[in-house]
């Protein structure tokens, strides 16, 4: 009889039952039931094995009091080793591995035994499918403690022993309180032999693990929070534990080969990237912990893995302009320059935690485990609101002018209706609560300067969103490209995007901001790095004393326009005292300004639909692109559009008896728009000239096509045919 197995000296085994936990309780409701757990022995045969399995939810321990703890176990009697990974099936088991044992052994399937099983992960469901769920009970020749019990889980020789195939035990099983459901339709295979496997054999193959961690614990590099250390007084440690600087014992080098052996010599601190490190002074290096265990809390360095270099949080930038959250380090020369100003080892750029960048309102800001968000929640979206009284968004306006009548006053001097300012509060609203970037914008124009649009925004606006993440720029910073401070930008204003010197300019920030409202992504590109990709959270309010800033077409369905001719100064307001009061005037309203929106029950379905007003109509009749107008003409044989008088004026010999005359060739394509609805060939460049002016001939023909001209043979009787345009 070898170590492995020693007979039995009575053939019984002993578990512990719960009689309150039936059948029809779900695994989750019966690990609940902690009290009233007594203890039963039964023969070991199959007939008493089978009963219990099917009809007793079953624990391999015995607990002090009945209560199925951790801490009450007295001791274990047997292991229930559970199978419900990988492809080991319940025959193959019992034809193939079984007989390899030399011990006895009882086989049951549970009760998801070849069930399609359903799970919520990452808010999307996960299904797995059916496969052999069965459990191999062992009797063990002597009871284990339930640290013993711990000490086999984590040696290897469970799967050494029971495991075949790669992760297909269940390690929890060996969890000394863990309980087991009773399984009424359990297929069950009884395997006889008169010997029992012997405690003995896994815990001396567990003191072999433990020697052999104990070796190779000497030759690591890296240590992790779940390590102990001994400090400078022989007391112990965990690294976990570390909250300062601790002088301790070299975990790494030999001290006997010390001169002195019996003191100190490392210290174990945490530096600004949040990782523990330990400084040997016997052999003068650094140790570092292992990536991944980082304090998020103190770390204030990172791996910048959206551009490949180490940056700083927390960066404070001199410049007012500079709405960047971090600071990139800009070579090797810079880091290590911070690094020597630190007392920070600059080898610790191999061990810093990877983090992409991301601003995102909706997930939690800050570093964490899978990203750094540059998003920062303001003290008005952190504030809970859940017990204040619900705002409809017909009341909106009558609640704001009883509890903030300075801010209802300002925004309506502005807004100039209340049906337009319910609209506005509520894509805010929307955008506040939510945490998401709206597909629509907002243009504000007024006649008048100085009625309280900047106020607005800095004041009232900037609070709620974040003075880092919402910024009043001028018009004409407007890119071609998106940039770092456009990165972590959620709500962004610019005054007078229109320039009456600037007609290409105008044109050309029309289109970046047509894309900027609805793109969801956006490439960013900062100077001498990598362009990368990052989402688009920008929502837009753009200001302008120009009754027509941008040219809009017919069919816009992105900006909602106001424009109050009746609008006054601030200074003509009737709660104006005074410059210097203006701004706490406003301030003084502000947290209740907030608790208004955000109880407001928006309305979602009106967040995108933009206002037909008519500053809107305005803008867009003025707005018509003369490509299609002309080309509308040409299609509806509207010959007036052209003035052909104009363009072809009769000369000398044709006004010699009739100084009214007009030119032959004026009515011929007058005739031909009136009747065929074509402009022939030769009369093309001319008519071009006179509408386009000094654009080149064949790019106006370009865009005139793009617009829906064709140029193509017409028939004008049987014999005559020409070119012309339709």
């Amino acid at each position: 009889m070898n170590s492995l197995t020693r007979k039995a000296q009575n053939e019984t085994l002993t578990y512990s039952t719960n009689p309150a936990v039936t059948p029809a309780m779900t695994k989750q409701e019966g690990a609940q039931k902690t009290k009233g757990w007594i203890v039963k022995t039964i023969n070991w045969d199959e007939a008493s094995l089978t009963n219990m399995v099917k009809n007793e939810p079953y624990c391999q321990s015995v607990f002090i009091d009945g209560e199925k703890l951790k801490s009450s176990v007295s001791e274990m009697h047997f292991l229930a080793v559970d199978f419900d990974k990988g492809e080991t099936t319940f025959e193959n088991y019992k034809k193939e591995k079984l007989p390899t044992f030399g011990f006895t052994a009882f086989m049951h399937t549970t009760v998801n035994h070849q069930k399609e099983l359903r799970e919520i992960v990452d808010s999307e469901e996960v299904v797995y499918p059916p496969r052999d769920k069965f459990r191999v009970i062992v009797p063990l020749s002597e009871p284990i403690t339930n640290s013993q019990a711990e000490a086999i889980k984590s040696s290897g020789i469970i799967q050494e022993t029971f495991s075949m195939n790669k992760d297909d035990i269940d390690m929890s099983f060996i969890d000394s309180n863990r309980y087991f459901k009773q399984n009424p339709d359990a297929i069950v295979f009884f395997y006889e032999n008169e010997e029992r496997l012997t405690s003995d054999y896994l815990l001396e193959n567990t003191k072999k693990t433990e020697k052999t961690k104990r070796t190779k614990q000497t030759k690591k590099t890296t240590f992790t929070n779940s390590d102990v250390l001994l400090k400078h007084d022989h007391t112990e440690i965990k690294v976990g534990d570390v909250k300062q600087k601790e002088r301790i014992f070299c975990p790494f080098c030999e001290h006997a080969k010390r001169t002195h052996p019996n003191d100190a010599n490392a210290f174990i601190d945490i530096n600004p990237a949040g990782t523990k490190y330990i400084f040997c002074s016997s052999e003068q290096k650094t140790y570092w912990q292992q990536a991944g265990s980082v304090d998020l809390d103190k770390c204030k360095l990172f791996w910048n893995a959206s551009l490949g270099c180490p940056s700083m949080i927390g960066y404070e930038s001199a410049s007012i302009e500079d709405n960047s959250m971090y600071y990139v380090f800009k070579n090797d020369a810079d880091f290590k320059n911070y690094c020597c100003q630190n007392n920070i080892n600059p080898s610790i750029k191999d061990y810093l935690p990877r983090r992409e960048i991301i601003f995102n309102p909706g997930l939690p800001s800050g570093l964490t485990d899978k990203f750094y968000n540059l998003f920062i929640e303001t003290k008005y979206m952190r504030n809970d609101y859940s017990a204040l009284p619900k705002v409809e968004l017909v009341e909106l306006v009558d609640l704001m002018t009883a509890r903030t009548p300075i801010i209802a006053e300002l925004m309506l001097n502005i807004f100039g209706e209340s049906k337009y300012l319910e609209r506005f509060l509520n894509w805010i609203t929307f955008l506040l609560k939510e945490r998401k970037k709206a597909d629509s914008a907002w243009l504000i124009t007024s006649e008048e300067e100085g009625i309280g649009k900047d106020l607005m925004f800095n004041r009232i606006l900037k609070p709620l969103f974040g003075e880092k993440q919402s910024q009043l720029v001028n018009g004409k910073r407007i890119a071609k490209n998106f940039n770092n401070q456009d990165m972590n930008c959620f709500l962004r204003g610019y005054n007078e995007v229109f320039s009456s010197d600037d007609k290409n300019g105008n044109i050309s920030r029309k289109e970046w901001l047509k894309d900027a409202i609805t793109s969801r992504k956006q490439t960013i590109e900062l100077k001498g790095k990598d362009t990368f990709e990052a989402d688009n959270f920008m929502n837009f309010i753009l200001f302008s004393n120009n009754e027509s800033p941008v040219a809009l077409d017919k069919k816009d369905r992105r900006f909602n326009v106001i424009r109050n001719i009746k609008a006054k100064k601030v200074s003509a307001l009737s709660f104006f005292r005074g410059q210097k009061f203006l701004e706490s005037d406003i301030a003084n309203e502000l947290d209740k300004f907030a608790e208004i929106i955000f109880t407001l029950n928006y309305n979602i379905d009106l967040v995108n639909v933009v206002l037909d007003s008519e500053a809107k109509k305005n803008i867009q009749a003025c707005s018509c692109n003369p490509y299609e107008e002309f080309v509308k003409a040409i299609k509806t044989g509207n010959a007036d559009y052209f003035i052909f008088d104009e363009i072809f004026k009769p000369d000398a010999g044709e006004t010699l008896f009739d100084k009214y005359a007009r030119s032959k060739d004026a009515i011929e394509v007058e005739k031909m728009v009136s009747v065929h609805k074509a402009i022939p060939a030769k009369y093309m460049n001319r008519v071009v000239k006179f509408h386009f002016g000094q654009e080149t001939y064949i790019k106006t023909i370009e865009k005139l096509k793009m617009k829906g001209i064709t140029n193509k043979p017409l028939r004008l009787s049987q014999d005559e045919v020409i070119k012309a345009y339709m």
